[in-house]
């Protein structure tokens, strides 16, 4: 049947990315899921961001618990740099050791510019690399309190990760669009 994988294909494009943790120095990019070159932003992680995530997903998977972080970033053009992260204690965490209400809060500007979690539960033998519908409620709350962009990031192994950028197209940054 022609098109069907196409129809897919431009329905939800998302973005991978892959953090090179062991070696945080080397520039890395996103690459678009699907064949649609739409206008997807890269990613570049510095060391001190790269050592963080890296922590942040050891901690995750010896405690068996999601962990949560906020994220410093900065856009230039349609590049995404995330320059550090701060761990939120798992203290203030809920049953799952999302602390959604503490990250919404803490991690929003100008300091912070969203936020990163791990996904460490197994779906099939692996942790899921993508956002679940929990985490993008957890997103709707992130832009209502806060009325901005956002760059957020799930770790799903010790190099491993998938980020989302919103406001930036083609360079160009964009209120964020609320859909309720």
């Amino acid at each position: 049947m022609p098109g069907t994988g196409s129809r897919a294909a431009l329905a939800a494009p998302l973005i991978a990315v892959v953090l090179a943790l062991a070696t945080p120095t080397v520039p890395l990019t996103a690459q678009a899921d699907s064949a649609v070159h739409a206008a997807q932003p890269a990613f570049q992680f510095a060391p001190e961001a790269g050592l963080g995530l890296r922590a942040l997903w050891e901690q995750s998977v010896a405690a068996k618990q999601e962990r949560v972080a906020c994220l410093g970033t900065t856009t230039r053009n349609d590049t995404v740099f995330v320059e550090r992260i701060l761990a939120l204690d798992a203290r203030e965490a809920d049953s799952m050791s999302i602390a959604s209400t503490a990250s919404v809060e803490r991690c929003g500007p100008p300091e912070w510019q969203g936020t990163v979690h791990t996904h460490v539960a197994l779906y099939d033998d692996a942790p899921s690399k993508r956002f679940s519908a929990q985490d993008r409620g957890v997103m709707r709350q992130w832009y209502a309190r806060w009325n901005a962009d956002g760059v957020f990031c799930l770790v799903y192994s010790a190099r491993d990760a998938h980020c989302e950028a919103d406001g930036v197209i083609g360079g160009l940054r964009s209120k964020p669009i609320l859909v309720r």
